[in-house]
């Protein structure tokens, strides 16, 4: 994530939307569901090479503001809330699980933090939405793929329509 946010910035980039695929760490979040990024807990390295220490790390706030204007516009419902980056695939734990589910995270990821570091490093905007594609709890990991595919498209469509801008840098 790192190499393609610093490579498009350098070409001229001043915001970046991240639309991806998240699991779920609340029961309440099923596959297919939408959740604006609020904040990305750093369990991952690539963060600590471009900002201070602490323990999350921040989108913008204004444009995650106007991404969840657009998704609004748009029609889609979606949560707001932080979520957990970790970079290494399928390795949570029930313990960590169940600690990040009951500190109120509602996601995890493998790229938010990192696109909200190089960003803000950079000084530029980003933020993130989620289509949640599995769930994790007590019983394992359980993966439903197959009902994000309306999921993303709709989140791409709202984003592309509502904040893109043709022959700008946006």
């Amino acid at each position: 994530m790192a190499t393609v946010v610093e490579e498009v910035l350098a070409l001229g980039a001043h915001q970046i939307i991240g639309v991806g695929t998240a699991g779920s760490l609340q029961p309440d979040l099923s596959p297919g569901s939408l959740v604006v990024c609020t904040k990305a807990l750093r369990d991952e390295g690539v963060s600590h090479h471009y900002i201070r220490p602490g323990r999350f790390a921040w989108p913008s706030s204004l444009l995650t503001r106007e991404l969840a204007q657009v998704l609004t516009a748009a029609g889609l419902s979606f949560r707001r809330g932080p979520g957990w980056t970790v970079d290494t695939p399928y390795r949570e734990t029930v313990r960590e699980v169940r600690r990040w589910r009951k500190e109120g995270l509602l996601t995890v990821d493998m790229e938010a933090a990192a696109l909200f570091s190089v960003a803000r490093f950079r000084r530029a905007r980003a933020a993130s939405v989620f289509v949640i594609s599995d769930q994790l709890d007590e019983s394992g990991w359980r993966p439903r793929f197959h009902e994000v595919r309306e999921g993303l498209i709709a989140a791409f469509e709202a984003v592309l329509k509502g904040l893109s801008k043709p022959g700008s840098r946006r």
